[in-house]
């Protein structure tokens, strides 16, 4: 277990810097007038935050026994 649990922390540091890099990459588009570019990449940030949100708004609410229905 401990040996998974450092691969997964592993993952989440990567996972950290993810959406400051979109960030950082959307600025980059914007800044050299690429503007649909940064949109999609915005978007995507914005799609994988929204999935990451549910994820844990639904193992929170199993956690403390309550039903998401």
């Amino acid at each position: 277990m401990n040996i998974i649990l450092s691969e997964k922390e592993k993952a989440l540091s990567l996972q950290e810097s993810y959406f400051n890099n979109l960030l950082e990459i959307g600025k980059m588009f914007q800044s050299s007038g690429q503007y649909q570019k940064a949109c999609e990449v915005y978007k995507k940030g914005i799609e994988k935050a929204e999935i990451a949100k549910t994820d844990f708004m639904e193992t929170m609410l199993d956690l403390l026994g309550v039903s998401n229905d």
